[in-house]
């Protein structure tokens, strides 16, 4: 459905302070190299923020908008292009806002960060959704509703979620696959130097496990076993137990492949998963030291100054004031 010029898809792009630079620019130059190859102003972008002022990218990158997103109309799609923390100044204005251009037809999108203020607005309810693998965790935690995934996009009828980076291109050539045939848009991808165009079935080539670059089927197992549960955790006995070895011979090899203890490494693992909260989540303290698999606050709060040098709160603060600002 086209809400502006017929022969125009027009897409906005609501930056929130933060948000990753890469993942504007392979969206944007998707249309502004399929607008110069055919010849024709076959796609428009706007570039919106919460109140037209200026927003910094992750990387510290000034953007001028072109409006604030209560001015937002006559759009196709709306993608909300997100950072670490997504935080709006008034986020019930925000969230009222894109219910309001759901409900008159835009389709809506989340990239990278993006997806939390819509699944907050209850927008992403009943829908699959693409989530960085960096976010899962804290994805999950905070939005167990949602059918979250680790495609690099997901296009659910009028819901297109991207986990961002250079993935917000094979996005937008999906998108306008219909409309330029795969010509022009093997063109494009050539063009920059996209060897292939992947489709809403490719998954997250990273992963925080596959990144360990582990040797071992035994130790694999069992690092994949604690990431499965976190808030309940398994004995070091079980746990051996279910990759077939004894505990002395799953320390033993441990110690050989990732340089410490069972106990250590899942405790580690526990904590980082307790860190993802703390910057991507508005839960309470003590729920987040349940969801990391401690028994109680105060026992989470040692543990975490113990391998952070800094209290949860402390962290919880220095991180939320730490995202860009406009300071002018």
């Amino acid at each position: 459905m086209k809400t502006g010029r017929q022969d125009v898809t027009t897409v906005g792009l609501l930056l929130s302070d933060g948000f990753p630079m890469i993942t504007l620019s392979a969206a944007i130059e998707a249309f502004r190299a399929a607008n110069e190859l055919t010849g024709q102003e076959k796609y428009a972008w706007r570039i919106l923020s919460e109140d037209g002022d200026i927003v910094r990218s992750s990387s510290l990158v000034r953007i001028t908008p072109d409006a604030g997103i209560r001015n937002a109309q006559d759009l196709d799609y709306l993608f909300v292009v997100g950072g670490v923390r997504n935080d709006f100044t008034n986020e019930p204005d925000v969230h009222i806002k894109l219910r309001q251009l759901a409900r008159h037809g835009t389709q809506l999108g989340g990239i990278s960060g993006g997806v939390f203020p819509l699944a907050r607005a209850g927008l992403l309810d009943g829908y699959r959704c693409s989530v960085h693998w960096y976010y899962g965790n804290a994805f999950q935690e905070e939005f167990p509703n949602v059918n979250a995934t680790s495609r690099l996009f997901e296009i659910d009828r009028d819901r297109l979620t991207c986990a961002g980076g250079t993935a917000s291109l094979d996005l937008m050539l999906t998108l306008m696959s219909d409309d330029l045939g795969r010509v022009v848009n093997n063109e494009i991808s050539s063009w920059f130097q996209h060897p292939r165009i992947r489709d809403a079935y490719d998954e997250q080539s990273v992963t925080a496990r596959g990144a360990l670059s582990i040797n071992s089927a035994h130790v694999t197992k069992a690092v994949t076993l604690m990431a499965e549960n976190i808030e309940v955790p398994l004995a070091i006995r079980a746990l051996a137990g279910q990759v077939g070895l004894t505990v002395r011979q799953l320390e033993r090899l441990f110690k050989i492949h990732l340089g410490r203890s069972p106990v250590a490494f899942y405790k580690q693992e526990r904590l980082k998963r307790a860190r993802e909260l703390l910057l991507y989540t508005n839960l309470p303290m003590s729920e987040i030291a349940v969801a990391a698999g401690f028994g109680s606050q105060s026992h989470f709060a040692r543990s975490y100054r113990q391998q952070y040098g800094s209290t949860p709160s402390q962290d919880q603060k220095f991180l939320r004031q730490s995202q860009p600002t406009d300071s002018s």
